[in-house]
């Protein structure tokens, strides 16, 4: 009669089991989150891509403006300090969008289905894109790609915060700048209002 087996391979192979267990309906999460991200496709292109779109064109004609603007104050000891931190955000997001083409050209309308749709070619810069058919390629795609896109938006949505920070700290010195020019005023005020009282005075004698 052969021996039975010690209780530590029995452990083993219980733990085995569990992990195996684990590891398979993990791969089925992985595998069933997969298939509605490539099912979703279509709807999650047109709506984050044309939105992340839109953030990017607004915040680099915001920084175009804000730096046009800075340039021409007539403070040239002032200028470096506020232009540095605008061409830094602006820098950034330069080159985001530049990573945004690059991310979103797999999924734009190709020549041959321009002339299946009927598109008109235009040098117009489009706040809403022109995308193909989402076939399983471009479906595949976006399952590889999404995450960043989804990075891409995250890191606008904190150029937006210090831009914001920016300019809140802008408008306080603006604040602080009109009050102080507010209290020179008073007190050249309540100056020649003494040198008059003073004045007043004197002849009075």
């Amino acid at each position: 009669m052969a021996a039975g087996l010690p209780p530590i391979s029995y452990a083993s192979i219980i733990v085995g089991f569990i992990s195996f267990v684990v590891t398979f309906f993990t791969f089925l999460r992985v595998f069933w989150d997969s298939l509605q991200t490539m099912y979703r496709a279509p709807k999650e292109v047109q709506q984050m891509l044309d939105n992340l779109r839109t953030e990017l064109y607004g915040e680099r004609a915001y920084f175009k403006n804000a730096i046009k603007q800075a340039k021409s104050k007539k403070t040239p000891a002032r200028e470096p300090l506020e232009i540095t931190p605008l061409s830094i955000l602006n820098d950034s997001i330069k080159s985001m969008m530049r990573d945004f083409r690059s991310l979103e050209a797999p999924f734009l309308v190709d020549e041959e289905e321009a002339d299946d749709l009927d598109i008109e070619k235009s040098g117009k810069v489009s706040l809403r894109g022109s995308y193909g058919r989402m076939d399983f390629r471009r479906r595949f795609i976006w399952l590889h790609t999404k995450d960043d896109f989804v990075t891409m938006a995250n890191q606008v949505t904190r150029i937006q915060a210090r831009r914001i920070a920016y300019e809140t700290s802008n408008t306080l010195s603006c604040v602080r700048e009109v009050e102080k020019h507010i209290q020179d005023l008073d007190d050249r005020i309540y100056a020649l209002e003494e040198h008059f009282l003073g004045e007043t005075l004197g002849d009075g004698k």
